[in-house]
């Protein structure tokens, strides 16, 4: 089982090829997985990603930090789909489109913005899986959006 999901690591390393009409090129992570973010008012964000068709997310491998690495442990991830996973077995999957709720800290709240280090990991249904992918998100908390 470890020597299988190093080799799917190894193929999705060596396939984060360009968009093309081939349906049987994988994407690249960050096309695969697009996120973007929005304030909740002045301590909250909500975190989206939206899901490309053929692809999906590990519930259970978020992790939420600031651009310093400081974890933020307020995190709401909603309930997946229970999937039968060939690499980690029984496990909750997001297709589509996941959204999720995390605090900020009271200093990121009193700047007004926070750079948030968001981590995940996912799958295409050919068999692939994606090593954990690290996005920076900056997030304005005063009525702002993603930038």
């Amino acid at each position: 089982m470890l020597l299988a999901m190093a080799l799917a690591i190894a193929l999705s390393a060596a396939s984060a090829a360009p968009l093309s009409n081939d349906p049987d090129e994988l994407l690249d992570p960050q096309k695969a997985f697009q996120i973007s973010a929005r304030a909740l008012g002045g301590k909250r964000v909500e975190v989206e990603f939206k899901i490309a068709s053929g692809y999906y997310l590990y519930r259970n491998r978020f992790s939420f930090a600031t651009e310093s690495g400081e974890p933020l442990a307020e995190v709401e991830v909603p309930r997946g789909k229970i999937k039968e996973d060939r690499f980690f077995g029984k496990t909750e999957t997001f297709r589509d489109l996941v959204r999720i709720r995390v605090t900020v800290s009271p200093a990121d709240a009193a700047r007004g913005s926070v750079n948030l280090r968001v981590t995940s990991q996912g799958c295409a249904d050919v068999g692939v899986c994606y090593v954990p992918l690290e996005q920076l998100v900056r997030v304005g908390l005063r009525g702002g959006g993603s930038q």
